[in-house]
């Protein structure tokens, strides 16, 4: 299997600078990431985790800051990290009954990790033919990772949490946009990953259709009132990226989704000191680089100076402030691995637009 067209350009430096100013990015976008794998690099865990909590979580964004720069198990700088970091996840499946990636699969936030460490594994599993050395457990345990997302989504095609055996519950009625972003993250790196996974296009399908219901008549996402947890405010990048990079023929929601956004960051420009909702950021870049044109460069131009002014000599982000208790990322890996990402954005995914198929799911 040769590596997915869409995952290329960030796999030559000289391919990465071209998207770096294709894209309206800058020489010093690389020299911020290199400085901050450095810093990954140096507080990853004896085990081969990252973090005190949450180590699932944090230790497969870790992984995607890695491999978002090609950084593979074959990397002359990295190698061994990311491969170990993979091997953690691995035994993490094995000593869990259901394979739930978390070191607490009975507590809530074990679904957002195991959302978050499928989709790392998917990644990797995607690049691990470029290496000569085989990594075992990889397959077997992405591929558990995601027939556990499939077989736990609910009939509204979200997923949620309050299960008895572990956090997933697929009985469950309720809908958690945020905990469903990460799961469609794995979604989309199975099907990106060539595998053929039984279910895994009908549970794109239904999870597309859940991710409609939660659009308001003014094209944000979720809650309308805004000191309620799941707001529009918080959740319209995670709903436009989840229909931008799985649905076909959504164009005119996606557009109302990034008119929200722009309003409302025009009111409200991004600001480290001021709104640094980090969490929302994230999703935030992916929409509105997906979106490309104007919309980007409205965007790029905000968000563009606040992360690079942030980084400290030591590679490390400074914590912001943030004025919605949940966009958080007071955790400093949490923290080092959002702003990351978003560094990455240029040349991690190609946008939809620019991908020779029709939809990235049309193979």
């Amino acid at each position: 299997m040769d590596l997915p067209h869409l995952l290329g350009a960030r796999c030559s430096t000289q391919s990465r600078l071209e998207k770096l100013r294709q894209n309206g990015g800058t020489p010093e976008c690389e020299l911020a990431v290199s400085r901050s794998l450095e810093w990954l690099k140096s507080q990853q865990n004896p085990d081969g985790s990252w973090g005190r909590a949450n180590k699932a979580a944090m230790t497969g964004l870790s992984l995607l800051c890695f491999l978002g720069r090609c950084e593979t198990p074959e990397s002359p700088f990295y190698g061994d990290n990311v491969r170990n970091g993979m091997l953690y996840l691995v035994e993490l499946a094995r000593k869990n009954p259901h394979g739930i990636l978390s070191e607490t699969p009975l507590v809530n936030a074990a679904t957002y990790e195991h959302g978050i460490a499928t989709y790392a594994l998917g990644e990797m599993y995607s690049f691990y033919r470029l290496g000569k050395n085989s990594l075992p457990g990889l397959r077997d345990t992405f591929e558990q990772g995601v027939q556990t997302i499939i077989a736990h989504q609910n009939e509204r095609g979200a997923w949620s949490y309050g299960g008895k055996l572990h956090a997933y519950d697929k009985d469950s009625r309720g809908e958690d946009l945020s905990v469903t972003g990460w799961q469609f993250q794995a979604l989309k790196a199975a099907k990106h990953s060539g595998l053929k996974i039984a279910g895994l296009d009908e549970a794109i399908k239904h999870c597309c259709d859940y991710l409609e219901t939660k659009q308001t008549k003014d094209g944000g996402f979720g809650k309308t009132n805004r000191d309620e947890h799941y707001n529009q405010w918080s959740l319209t990048g995670c709903g436009v990226l989840g229909l931008q990079t799985l649905a076909k023929n959504k164009a005119t929601n996606v557009k109302k989704g990034i008119h929200f956004l722009r309003e409302f960051l025009t009111a409200e420009p991004l600001d480290w000191e001021r709104n640094c909702n980090l969490y929302c950021w994230y999703y935030y870049t992916q929409a509105f680089f997906q979106q490309g044109g104007d919309d980007w460069k409205f965007y790029n131009a905000q968000f563009l100076p606040q992360v690079l002014g942030a980084q400290q000599a030591d590679g490390s982000f400074k914590h912001g402030r943030p004025n919605w208790p949940a966009g958080d990322a007071a955790d400093a890996i949490y923290r080092q691995c959002l702003c990351t990402l978003q560094l990455e954005v240029y040349y991690r995914y190609l946008k939809v637009a620019d991908r020779a198929e029709e939809s990235v799911f049309e193979r």
